[in-house]
């Protein structure tokens, strides 16, 4: 029936055009564009009205230039879907405001936005998945979403039509619906011009003016169009999937997003569909819209047709739709909604779509130039995030940074190597459309863009059982197999374009075994991992981490800006800081060192007067780099930025046993009195000049050894040789984050993020008194009127792991979710960090944490839990200092 279905269809005619569509015909008088503008967005899609309107009604001076007409790329055709669940609460924030937007928008601007609240239904085929729906419906009630799970027969009353024999249950979330895109951007549009905004269409932009900073930065200064140039100094580029190639053009820089054909077909009229839900079938890989007494269905198959270039006329087209890509997505609809079989296609609708990398959308300023933002690679949901990123693009332009923290989000988090290698991109953004309805778990890794970056202990710990994540690029050992060698194979395309899928399964069954909201079937692998590090001693590469030395005469003048702490201390002292924004907003933590000039080796530079050592975490390397970058481009102070992370190598000696292994290695004294703790000095291992931290990121007594690069080998081989006497283990990030969390020390990108101020996050004592520092006076402002929200950490005692993202409950409100989630394997339980807010708004106190009863909310049950201001782990900090009297609290894998 599946080929008599096709067959049916293939006689129809595909739309070419929009028949609705206004005349193209180009403006018989020139445009008079205006000199300047605060703003200039290029792209008239759902994404640049949602900013311009942002923009207008924050008072700038915004206008839009179109090369078409507005909607005429992507938006038009789009399915329009606002289905409001996700996986983070970043993502689900922002299509939650997408939808208070739609829903506020008729009487704020007098245009009806085409929203339509009809809900939505998201159908589980599997147990997993609908784990999977208990977990959003948990995080919903942060926001106030309205959400309930549903049994097969409870989904067939709300959508009479579905197969029940094809599903487990659903979720609902009642107050999701569908928008008419086209609507949507004209309400926009119309708010934004009243506002004092400015459109126009047929004026592509050809160039975008560069000139330089009075600190000599590279920055935008205006637009080129055929109708002349605007003066200003910020563009939006919301092309859509014109995106890459316009940045390209007109700027020579290279985005990692990727157009390609998307597709849906329109049915013949049903019976019954009006008023019924929406409904996304995840492991069918499609989804349905209602749209009057039709249903839209379309999907996200593993070969989709990627496209090298857009056409530069290209406006209210589609592409033919190929069946035999289209194909999968008829049987499973069949599947879902039988009575699709019978009722035939109406119209097919292909057009483009923008991918990215990771299945989020690049947003925010590009740090390679000044001025430059981004609003694209949306992965077909541009309509429903284009309210909610709208708004907080515009507080980026206006404030400096959002107020919601939009990391995952950001073009920071790519590296220049991922910035720059287009075959890394396009086997990512395939990845992406291939896996956008994949079932998201905690421990997720691509197969696509791997082995991009390798540090020098790869093939070392390849061997000795290194199982791969992939971070920024780079290649890091999660865990250690104790079966063996599990190497990462090339990227096979999922079979697609005649590629042969890999015979070498090794690494994809591991990862099966991550599969799974419980606990990883590596659980027991990596607490072997924890507890050598805190009975014996390991070793862990942190390669990847953010190395720099910033160097000039303003050296301690931008440091005193720069960083939250003091760091004017002693030559050789490693300082605890943050780095904020003027908002008091964390970006980074890190460790600063003051240093003098050396013998000129990577490890010891050369260099006039003094100078800084930065050392941050790899996850968020070049978060750090362009936070730091865009600070001195603004104050312009005379340092000079040098980045090592890629020339020096970083190995990580920790456990009670550390000292006794590397002194017979190092040519200095490392006691307590002679290295104590915080010290970072220039020795030599095994004939090499390396430079040696007494710090630890787990807790314990230990060092970590950057190594310059020609060095690397001959010292990982002489620590391995050595640390066989102590039984010496590797240990990988896996461990690294759940020890790290179990002693009480935040990540940034989790833990703390942008949205937090040092107060609210507990680090408060990274924050000095004298002098000044950028964000200190919102800082000031939290130590003096009190927070809305503090930092805490959770244990619960049943054998539940937690991921994060789960809902925090006190006195049986709701009052926060978890961060991140890890099990601590010397105290015995599952630990997590999170915020408490006080549900009535006021400020939370240390009497309001302390007085209530806490439960957290795992996949809809409820567990009694413990809170914590600091981890109950070693409170004192005893096992730091190398005293290890005191038994660990609890061994135990769950």
């Amino acid at each position: 029936f599946h080929q008599k279905l096709l067959k049916q269809a293939k006689c129809l005619t595909t739309t070419q055009k929009r028949q609705e569509s206004t005349s193209q015909t180009t403006p018989s008088t020139p445009t008079v564009l205006p000199d300047s503008a605060d703003v200039v967005i290029i792209g008239g899609g759902s994404s640049g009205c949602n900013i311009l309107y942002q923009l207008a009604k924050r008072g700038l001076r915004a206008i839009l230039l179109e090369k078409a007409q507005v909607t005429a790329g992507e938006t038009w055709h789009s399915a329009g879907l606002i289905m409001q669940m996700r996986a983070s609460d970043t993502d689900m924030r922002l299509r939650a405001k997408t939808r208070e937007i739609l829903s506020k928008l008729h009487n704020e601007t007098g245009q009806d936005p085409g929203w339509q609240n009809n809900g939505g239904l998201y159908v589980a085929r599997s147990k997993i998945r609908l784990d999977e729906y208990r977990r959003m419906g948990t995080l919903a009630k942060n926001f106030g979403i309205e959400t309930a799970i549903l049994t097969p027969e409870e989904t067939k009353k709300l959508f009479p039509l579905i197969n029940t024999e094809t599903i487990e249950g659903s979720l609902y979330c009642p107050s999701d619906g569908v928008v008419d895109p086209s609507m949507f951007c004209k309400a926009v549009m119309h708010g934004a011009k009243q506002a004092g905004a400015e459109v126009y269409e047929f004026c592509p932009v050809t160039d975008i003016i560069i000139g330089k900073s009075k600190y000599g930065f590279k920055q935008v200064e205006g637009v080129q169009t055929k109708n002349g140039i605007v003066k200003t100094k910020c563009v939006v580029n919301s092309a859509g999937a014109w995106a890459r190639q316009i940045t390209e053009q007109l700027t020579g820089l290279q985005l990692p997003v990727c157009p390609l054909k998307h597709a849906y077909v329109v049915s013949n009229p049903i019976p019954n569909v009006v008023g019924l839900p929406n409904l996304r079938d995840s492991d069918g890989r499609i989804y349905f819209r209602v749209k009057g007494d039709t249903l839209c269905v379309g999907g996200f198959e593993h070969n989709p047709i990627l496209l090298e270039k857009m056409a530069e006329d290209h406006a209210f087209d589609l592409f033919e739709l190929d069946w035999k890509v289209f194909e999968t997505h008829m049987q499973h609809a069949v599947e879902m909604v039988p009575c699709f079989e019978t009722a035939g296609i109406n119209t097919t609708v292909c057009g483009s779509e923008c991918f990215s990398p990771d299945l989020k959308p690049l947003l925010g300023e590009d740090p390679r130039l000044k001025g430059l933002y981004h609003s694209c690679g949306f992965n077909a949901a541009g309509v429903v995030l284009s309210g909610g990123c709208g708004e907080e693009l515009a507080k980026w332009i206006i404030n400096g940074r959002p107020d919601v923290h939009m990391y995952s989000f950001d073009i920071r988090r790519f590296t220049p190597e991922q910035l720059g290698n287009k075959v890394w991109a396009e086997e990512r953004c395939h990845e992406s459309y291939v896996n956008n309805y994949k079932i998201v778990f905690p421990h997720d890794q691509p197969l696509a863009g791997r082995n991009l970056k390798q540090d020098p202990f790869y093939e070392e710990l390849l061997v000795a059982g290194a199982v791969f994540e992939e971070a920024q690029g780079h290649e890091r050992p999660g865990w250690f197999n104790p079966h063996g060698y599990t190497p990462v194979p090339p990227y096979d395309w999922y079979g697609a374009y005649g590629c042969q899928k890999n015979l070498d399964k090794r690494y994809f069954k591991l990862q099966k075994g991550e599969k799974t909201f419980g606990f990883s079937k590596h659980h027991m692998a990596i607490g072997s991992e924890c507890l050598a590090c805190r009975e014996q001693v390991v070793m862990m590469d942190f390669s990847y981490f953010c190395k720099m030395y910033m160097v000039g005469p303003e050296t301690q003048k931008a440091a005193n800006w720069l960083f939250t702490a003091d760091t004017y201390v002693p030559y050789g002292r490693a300082v605890y800081s943050c780095l904020l924004n003027k908002r008091g907003g964390i970006e980074a933590d890190l460790l600063v060192t003051p240093i003098t000039s050396g013998s000129g080796t990577q490890a010891d530079p050369i260099f006039k007067g003094k100078g800084m050592f930065i050392v941050a975490g790899g996850a968020s390397a070049s978060q750090t780099r362009a936070h730091i970058m865009s600070v001195i481009k603004e104050k312009g102070f005379k340092v000079d930025i040098a980045d090592m992370s890629s020339k020096i190598g970083l190995l990580a000696i920790q456990g009670p046993a550390s000292r006794e292994l590397l002194e017979p290695l190092i040519n200095c004294d490392l006691s307590n009195d002679a290295f104590p703790y915080g010290t970072s000095r220039i020795v030599k291992l095994a004939g090499h000049q390396i430079r040696a931290m007494r710090t630890s990121f787990v807790g314990e007594l230990g060092w970590e050894l950057h190594v310059p690069m020609h060095a690397c080998l001959p010292v990982y081989l002489a620590i391995w040789e050595q640390g066989r006497k102590f039984g010496l283990r590797h240990a990988g990030f896996r461990a690294l984050y759940s020890l790290c969390s179990e002693k009480g020390y935040r990540l940034w990108n989790s833990d703390v993020r942008v949205e937090d101020n040092p107060v609210e996050a507990g680090l408060d004592h990274t924050c000095r008194s004298d002098g000044e520092y950028l964000g200190k006076e919102a800082v000031q402002d939290a130590l003096n009127n009190g927070i809305k929200k503090r930092h805490v950490f959770v244990t619960i005692s049943d054998p539940v792991p937690l991921y994060g993202m789960e809902t925090l409950w006190r006195n049986g409100e709701v009052v926060g979710i978890l961060r991140r989630g890890e099990y601590g394997y010397a105290l015995g339980c599952s630990i997590a960090q999170g915020y408490i807010r006080n549900p009535n708004g006021e400020n939370v106190t240390l009497d309001f944490i302390t007085s209530g009863e806490y439960e957290v909310e795992v996949l809809g049950n409820r567990h009694k839990a413990e809170i914590y201001l600091r981890s109950p782990f070693d409170p004192e900090s005893k096992r730091l200092q190398g005293f290890y009297e005191d038994l660990l609290p609890a061994k135990s894998f769950a």
